[in-house]
């Protein structure tokens, strides 16, 4: 395992960290966890890039672990009362779509489809608004219901990219 991956392999780790200190009231120690997890985004993409270490495997648990701990923390605070439940289904959706479809398309060895401008957005806005629930801001459920909208956006430009290539594929 590269770096890259390690690094991402630690976000992962860090996130059911992230949801046993909420968990236990230890909302600065989650926050600090979080800040980890999201600079370490930043980081591995930048070491993969930089040091020639982008890997299929990268390209796979990148977003793995991005969406677990957004749904981790979207299920937990949606469970908390924080933010609504209907935000919490309305993010799932595209995110498991994308996991399966991504599984599929690794599959039938069509490649990885890699992010797009739309997702890093959604998962910028995403971010900001679960710090600014942490932090009670008043604009953070719309920060929170953008980046959703956001995701959808990129929801269906990798369905459309999939769909091209698997129709290329069956030419």
């Amino acid at each position: 395992m590269n770096l890259a991956n390690a690094i991402t392999a630690s976000r992962l780790a860090l996130t059911p960290l992230i949801i046993v200190s909420l968990a236990y009231g230890k909302v600065n120690m989650a926050l600090g966890l979080l800040a980890v997890a999201l600079l370490s985004d930043v980081v591995d993409g930048y070491v993969a890039r930089t040091m020639d270490q982008i890997t299929d495997l990268g390209q796979i648990l990148d977003p793995l672990a991005d969406k677990t701990l957004f749904m981790s923390l979207f299920g937990y605070l949606s469970w908390e009362g924080d933010i609504p439940m209907i935000a919490f289904g309305l993010f799932l959706l595209p995110h498991l779509a994308l996991i399966v479809g991504g599984g599929i398309m690794y599959q039938e060895e069509q490649g990885v489809i890699p992010s797009n401008i739309w997702g890093k957005g959604s998962s910028f806005l995403v971010s900001a608004g679960l710090i600014a629930i942490f932090f009670e801001i008043p604009f953070a459920h719309a920060l929170i219901y953008l980046g959703v909208a956001g995701s959808y956006v990129s929801a269906g430009i990798y369905f459309y990219i999939g769909m091209k290539r698997k129709l290329e594929a069956a030419k």
